[in-house]
Order: C-alpha cells, then structure tokens, then sequence
C-alpha cells in the first residue's frame, strides 16, 4: 500500500472550534461504529467535505437558498 505524501504545515490551518460536548459524544459514537477507526479529525474533515460537496452540487442545480456565508 503506497503511502500518501504529508502535507507541509504550511498547507495546514490549524483551528479551534467550539464543540457542544453532546455533538462530541455523537460524533464519537458514530467513529466507533465503524468497521475501521478513524481518529476525530478525520471524522470531522470528512463531515466538512462531504457538506461542502453536497452545498456544491446545489448551487450547481439551482438549489441554493440564498445563503452568503459572509461572502459579499
């Protein structure tokens, strides 16, 4: 298995956020349900690209509600 190249920190950003401790324990629920561990960054870097990907595909269809995510 051929291993993917890491990232250079100056490729990274590195972020606080504030979590509700419930949406925690979700989200570990959900990591530990899998077949294949995955550690909670990942889990959370999924989530955000997979949410990025569908808001996409829905401005793409015509489907965006309007929301500027404080883009002007």
């Amino acid at each position: 298995m051929s291993k993917r190249p890491s990232q250079s920190e100056d490729d990274l950003s590195v972020l606080t956020v504030r979590v509700p401790r419930a949406l925690v324990t979700d989200i570990d629920q959900e990591r530990n349900s899998r077949l294949i561990k995955v550690p909670r960054n990942t889990w959370i870097l999924e989530a955000v690209v997979e949410k990025l990907n569908r808001d996409r595909m829905s401005n793409q269809n015509g489907l965006a509600l309007g929301i500027d995510h404080g883009q002007k």
